[in-house]
């Protein structure tokens, strides 16, 4: 494969990033004095992977590679990358631990994955690089821990620059003018457009790929355009509208006046208005009046300047993954009421309550947690006083030891005595 063949050999043949490759190089030569571990963000297909494999041959330095097709969780995170980032070479040259698609680590499959990635960047002897698409799926927790380089979409005449070298290296004969088509259709995928030259037959060519539009992309065509049209940028984004709004709602009013965002905010409500309405009836084609209104209205409630600001992600998103532990904790709890009183979900709730209630009869709420089977850390999560809830269980418990003891005694006396019995009125020979 082309992509694999003229893959960059050192940093220099890397094309179109100069400035990521410098802060690349620059936290490798000072490492650890800035950060344990960098995060190499940015659409795909432009040069992520290939400027750290440039980076370890150019520097002979060992490189260990965790990708995406890898299971990820902890056991495996600690096993794998763990000894390597604990542990020197043997020849005392470098090492580089380079885990791709870090934005990827979630699922059942790899649970606890992100806790140990940031465990390591705090015990790591060895240079951590972390390759994502979308940086603000990485947790904070990891990416505070992290310098974040950006490499930027590709230009096209930085990949042209390469698909011509790789033309001149297969003598193809390509002519020049679709070489600079494949480039521009490209949209800055460089593997992308590579992909594309090496399925060309013949002098024919035509876009095969089916582009879809980042989120930000999109978002800088509804605050800049000031068009209806706008609305035909979020038609390949893979987003539910609920989504959609979240992201125009937490940016829209760093790029609007007060006065802008008043307009835009009214859009935004009727949107939500018809969000509503396909929750409650389950009819789908609300989405499109939603859609409309949350864009194409958005758009055209500006009137002044467009000033350009960094688009962030939605804040709710953050506010449900600092929310996630609570939420499980509920669940848990819920579930084993629920096993317990033959009911629903929600009805455990209400269970909740009025343990809550009992907080000051300790030992009555004891045993109703005995009962319920709740662990330490769910009898703390309910009651405010959990500790005192704690000891009236281990004296319930105490007592309960001592009284099966007793009863062990006790009957254990009475087949002594039962036996005794038995024995005393056994017959001699003599009495026949």
């Amino acid at each position: 494969m082309y992509t694999e063949t003229y893959r960059p050999h050192n940093l220099s043949d890397v094309v179109g990033q100069p400035k990521a490759l410098k802060e690349l190089v620059s936290w490798f030569n000072t490492w650890p004095e800035q950060k344990k571990a960098a995060i190499l963000y940015g659409r795909a297909g432009v040069g992520k992977t290939s400027a750290v494999i440039a980076l370890a041959r150019e520097f002979n330095a060992d490189l260990l590679e965790l990708n995406a097709s890898d299971q990820r969780n902890r056991e495996v995170i600690m096993r794998i990358v763990g000894n390597a980032a604990t542990s020197s070479t043997l020849d005392g040259s470098r090492k580089i631990i380079l885990l791709d698609e870090a934005d990827n680590v979630y699922g059942r499959e790899d649970k606890g994955g992100n806790q140990a990635i940031s465990k390591i960047i705090d015990i790591t002897r060895n240079p951590i690089i972390l390759i994502a698409n979308e940086y603000w799926e990485i947790p904070p927790g990891i990416r505070n821990k992290s310098k974040m380089i950006e490499f930027r979409t590709l230009v096209p005449a930085s990949v042209l620059k390469v698909l011509r070298r790789i033309a001149e290296g297969e003598s193809l004969g390509i002519p020049d003018d679709v070489l600079q088509k494949i480039a521009k259709d490209a949209h800055g995928d460089l593997r992308a457009a590579i992909n594309d030259l090496e399925s060309l037959t013949g002098g024919e060519y035509s876009n095969p790929r089916d582009t879809r539009v980042s989120i930000f992309q999109a978002l800088s065509s509804v605050f800049r355009l000031q068009s209806v049209d706008v609305r035909k940028e979020f038609w390949n984004i893979d987003q539910e509208p609920r989504e959609t709004l979240l992201w125009v709602a937490e940016n829209m009013p760093l790029v609007y006046s007060a006065e802008d965002a008043a307009h835009a905010y009214y859009y935004l409500s009727r949107a939500d208005v018809f969000l509503g309405r396909v929750r409650r009836r389950q009819y789908y084609k609300l989405w499109g009046y939603a859609m409309d209104l949350m864009t194409s209205g958005v758009s055209l409630a500006r009137t002044e300047r467009y000033h350009f600001q960094r688009f962030k992600s939605p804040s709710y998103f953050a506010a449900l993954a600092r929310s996630r532990k609570d939420r499980d904790m509920k669940r848990s709890i819920y579930a084993k009421i629920a096993e317990k009183c033959h009911c629903s979900s929600g009805e455990a709730s209400e269970y909740v309550i009025m343990m809550k209630a009992l907080e000051k009869k300790a030992e009555r709420a004891a045993s109703l947690c005995r009962f319920f089977q709740l662990d330490e850390d769910e009898i703390l999560y309910i009651f405010k006083k959990g500790g005192k809830i704690l000891e009236a269980m281990e004296t319930i418990e105490k007592e309960e030891r001592e009284k099966e003891k007793k009863e062990g005694k006790k009957e254990e006396k009475e087949e002594i005595t039962k036996a005794v019995e038995a024995d005393s009125k056994q017959k001699s020979l003599f009495d026949y």
